[in-house]
């Protein structure tokens, strides 16, 4: 992911409910204090529900996200090379949002 891209979505995204924040020193997007996206390594990273995640992973459309080898983050993917992941980032948003 570019700085271009990144900040596309950070602009695409924030509004009164979601702010742009670091989580691991990594640029990334929050509703109130839940993260949902964050920019890991130029690669994005989103938090979804565990089928959901489970089924992009056997698609080929990501993997687990281990910030650490061995350590694997529940409910983060590191998403694949996408045209546009907005529709991901969304999905991640409202998954988060739920949360509370």
């Amino acid at each position: 992911m570019t700085d271009e891209s990144w900040g596309d979505l950070v602009e695409r995204f924030v509004d009164g409910d979601v702010t742009p924040g670091h989580m691991f020193g990594c640029a990334g997007l929050r509703t109130g204090r839940r993260f949902f996206a964050i920019r890991w390594h130029e690669q994005l990273v989103v938090k979804l529900p565990p089928a959901r995640l489970d089924g992009l992973v056997e698609a080929g459309d990501g993997r687990p996200f281990e910030p650490m080898e061995g350590r694997r983050m529940n409910g983060w993917l590191v998403l694949a090379d996408r045209a546009d992941p907005a529709e991901l980032v969304e999905e991640a948003r409202a998954y988060v949002t739920g949360l509370g």
